[in-house]
Order: structure tokens, then C-alpha cells, then sequence
């Protein structure tokens, strides 16, 4: 794994942003990216330069950049690492993960550097109509990264809103030691967040900047993860039916993933973020963690074998070998790895809220809508299917397998897992690295708390205050 010398308190952090920054995005892009205080933030350049700097934020491999996306398949059933590996991402997939390990201490200093990029924008005196949509984007920004902590960090909110969350700093306490806040806590700031910006964030102009479409379709994933499906799918119907958002069509699809630019066409992406020639990953782009470069995660046959013949997204995973000649399905949702411009992950696509919409509907007993959002998506990824027409858990269960199916390797199935209370069964494939003595760890049930990550060993030793709120077990 990757290692990055963070300092993990959240005020440490905030001065650790002040003084320097290890990543180019500040240096090639935004070098007003580094201004801390909103005082500082006294005009709308410098805000425009500073929410540059939060957008950067989000390209880290310790964020969007591989990890959030890497351990959304694999510590779920998508993916497996294989045998002759280059040491990433082993103790997620074998599920033996300490408050020691590389990529939770990755995540958490991550987001939160993320997070107070937006807080300062946020708290900027600056008002009016010019500073309202830079503002709203921070507040999604700011909402993003929550709703990623929560998830990752914390019991999820249908299992127990009150259970411990995540700390959430607001302003700009350089010296400040948190406590953990519940999660029903952090979800209602996420919540607000998002409905704060809705109504000031700018029209669309691109996949790669937060508009409303984008943001409403960000608050339809938050609902949907509180079991509010009521609110998800009326903001659904209003998302399909008005945000000018269409879906990619079997035609497209293949170019729709093959093309790493900007997207200005409104087609499927509604929000990615943006790895260009200068600001990137290079060699450890999500990418190459699959191919054209480490190559150590693949498709599972389970996930392969849902998908039919006739089915587009088969299309995005090849017949190939591991490192060791063995037979896998090797993962092409990101070809451009080691090009100039890489691949921008993908963080919100209308797909996923016919998904949402769908679901939602068949909870609140809505065939009609759930079975007519579900069979829109499906014709244009397997126009030989005739359709689903269950009703009930079944109808549900059909939209849990479409998730998997069109989400897969964006980071979602473990998440989708957690929220359901469901247990993950993944299967032996050839060439895999053992799971545990005898591949005990492969089925991993509901609950389990090795699927909740621990805070970093670091940040319980900075900060007394959340020493006594390590997760069960770590």
C-alpha cells in the first residue's frame, strides 16, 4: 500500500494544510488552494481557487482516486486480489484489517482534508449571487465526504442511528479534539447540506463539476441509505423526470467508458471526478490497480456469470491471466491507466437513480413505478432481456442484482451490503489469494465487526477525547 505521512488529528491537519501540501494538485493547479483561514477568502477568485483545491482533494488515492472505489467490490464479492500481488489491499480482502493498517489511516485524514477545504469556503463572510454557487458545491463536497466517513466508519444508519458516527468539525478549530457525533447526527448535516445547495448550485456545464442534478441525485443515495424511501423516490421521479440527464445507450456504452475527457452532454455521468494530464495518479491511478499497471484485483466468476451473453457491461471484462498464467476475468471499466489522461472515477450516474427510484418504489409498494424505473435501465444495458415483473421482496431482490450489475467496480456493493444487514458469501476463484486458513474468511455474515473499519491507530493516539470510541473489536 501506497504510504502517505499525514498528520491524522483533525486540527494537526488543518495546520499541516496551512504550511505545505504533498499533493501537485495544489502546485499545478491551485497553488491558492493552501489559504486556510475564510477571513483569507476575501474575494470570489480566491474562493473559486480555493474550491479548486477541495475538487483536488477528491482526486487522492486515499479518496476517489482508488481506495473508497477499490474497497466498495472487494471487501464486498465483486473482486478478489490475486497470488502474486503487490501487497495492496491484502488485509481488506482477507478481512484481517488493524487500526494500524494503511488504508483506513488513508481515508480518514483524506476526507477530512477535503472536508475543511469546503469548511472554509463555506464559512467565507462573501455573499451574493456569484459566491452562492461556489458555496453550494462546497456544501457537497463537504456532504460527500460525511456520507463517505459515515459508511465507511460507522454502524449504518438502518442498523442503529445512534450509534457512534464520525466527528463533525464545521469551522475551522485548528487545535480542536473531537468527539465522535451519532450517526443520525451526521446523516441530519449531510441531509442539510445537500438541501442547502440544491437550490443556489450552478446548472450544469460538466461531469466533472457539482450541479443540481448532481446534487439531488447525491441526496436521492443519502435517503435511500436512511431507508427513507418515501423522500428517495419522489426526489427520484423528480431527477429522471426533469434534470435533463439521459441514460447512455448500448451504442454508447463502450465509448461512454473507453473516453477519459469531460463529458458536456448530460449523458449518464452526472458527477465524476476529474484526473486530467496534470492533476492525476499516475501509475496508481484506479485503473491500474486492475490493469495497465499493478493488475492485482479481478472480477469474480459469481459477478461475471449474472451477466447474459447479450448484456453490455459484460463488455467491460476481458478473458485474461493473472500474474501466475491463471484464467481470470480481467476488469477494462477503466482502459486509460497509464495514459496521459486517465480515467475520472465516477462518483454519481443517472443509472443509479432509476436504481434508487426503483428500490424505493418496491419498498413502498409502487410496482408500477419500481418495475417501470428497473425495466428502463435494463433495456438499455441487455435489450434482450424481456423484463422483470416480481413484486414484493422479490421485485427488491431484482434491484439488488441490477446494482450489483451496473455499479459494479464504482465502489458500491459493500456499502449496499451493510445497509441491507446482508451477509457477504464470495467464492473460492482460481488463482485468488486465500481468505484466511482454509478460506475461512470468504463469507463474512451480518453483523460482523470487521465490517466496519476502525478509526486509525494514529488519530486515537492524538486525540483523547475519541480514545475510549474505537469500534468494537479493533
Amino acid at each position: 500500500m501506497k504510504k502517505t505521512n499525514y498528520f491524522y488529528t483533525i486540527g494537526c491537519l488543518s495546520i499541516m494544510l496551512v504550511l505545505t501540501s504533498c499533493s501537485k494538485s495544489f502546485i499545478t493547479k491551485s497553488p491558492d488552494g493552501s489559504l486556510l483561514t475564510s477571513d483569507a477568502l476575501n474575494s470570489t477568485s480566491a474562493l473559486s481557487a480555493a474550491l479548486t483545491g477541495a475538487y483536488n482533494e477528491l482526486t487522492q488515492v486515499a479518496v476517489y482516486g482508488r481506495d473508497l472505489p477499490v474497497i466498495g467490490d472487494l471487501m464486498a464479492d465483486n473482486t478478489y486480489v490475486q497470488l502474486k500481488n503487490s501487497n495492496r489491499y491484502i488485509s481488506q480482502y482477507v478481512y484481517d484489517v488493524t487500526a494500524e493498517d494503511a488504508v483506513p489511516g488513508e481515508v480518514w485524514p483524506g476526507c477530512y482534508a477535503a472536508i475543511l477545504r469546503a469548511n472554509q469556503i463555506i464559512n467565507s463572510p462573501l455573499t451574493g449571487t456569484d459566491v452562492d454557487p461556489i458555496k453550494a458545491q462546497a456544501y457537497a463536497i463537504r456532504a460527500l465526504m460525511y456520507f463517505k466517513l459515515v459508511t465507511y466508519f460507522a454502524t449504518p444508519y438502518t442498523t442503529d442511528s445512534s450509534a457512534l458516527g464520525v466527528p463533525l468539525v464545521l469551522t475551522y478549530q485548528p487545535f480542536a479534539l473531537p468527539t465522535r457525533s451519532s450517526v443520525g447526527t451526521v446523516y441530519a448535516q449531510i441531509v442539510s447540506d445537500l438541501q442547502a445547495a440544491i437550490p443556489i448550485a450552478p446548472a450544469y456545464v460538466n461531469s466533472v463539476t457539482l450541479n443540481q442534478g448532481a446534487i439531488q441525485a447525491l441526496l436521492d443515495r443519502v435517503y435511500l441509505y436512511m431507508g427513507d424511501y418515501t423522500d428517495a423516490e419522489s426526489l427520484a421521479s423528480t431527477i429522471i423526470g426533469g434534470s435533463g440527464f439521459t441514460l447512455v445507450t448500448p451504442a454508447q456504452y463502450l465509448a461512454l467508458w473507453g473516453d477519459p475527457g469531460i463529458h458536456t452532454d448530460q449523458v449518464e455521468i452526472m458527477f465524476e471526478v476529474d484526473e486530467d494530464v496534470l492533476v492525476n495518479n499516475g501509475f496508481d491511478a484506479l485503473g491500474g490497480i486492475y490493469v495497465n499497471g499493478y493488475a492485482d484485483l479481478y472480477c469474480s466468476s459469481q459477478l461475471f456469470n449474472l451477466y447474459s451473453a447479450t448484456d453490455v457491461r459484460a463488455q467491460l471484462i476481458d478473458s485474461g491471466t493473472t500474474a501466475s498464467g491463471t484464467f481470470a476475468y480481467v476488469v477494462n471499466k477503466y482502459p486509460n491507466a497509464q495514459n496521459s489522461d486517465p480515467d475520472n472515477p465516477k462518483v454519481i450516474r443517472l443509472s443509479e437513480v432509476y436504481l434508487i427510484g426503483a428500490e424505493a418504489a418496491a419498498h413502498n409498494g409502487d410496482v408500477t413505478n419500481a418495475q417501470g424505473w428497473l425495466n428502463a435501465l435494463v433495456a438499455q444495458r441487455d435489450p434482450s432481456f424481456p423484463g422483470y415483473t416480481d413484486v414484493g421482496q422479490a421485485l427488491i431482490n431484482d434491484v439488488i442484482l441490477e446494482r450489483r450489475k451496473e455499479l459494479a467496480f464504482e465502489g458500491d456493493r459493500f456499502f449496499d451490503l451493510n445497509r441491507l444487514g446482508l451477509a457477504i458469501n464470495r467464492a473460492q476463484n482460481p488463482g485468488a489469494l486465500q481468505a484466511g486458513t482454509n478460506n475461512v474468511n470468504l463469507t463474512i455474515p451480518w453483523p460482523d465487526p470487521r465490517r466496519l473499519a476502525p478509526i486509525p491507530e494514529a488519530e486515537i493516539q492524538a486525540n483523547a477525547n475519541i480514545a475510549s470510541q474505537q469500534n468494537p473489536g479493533y
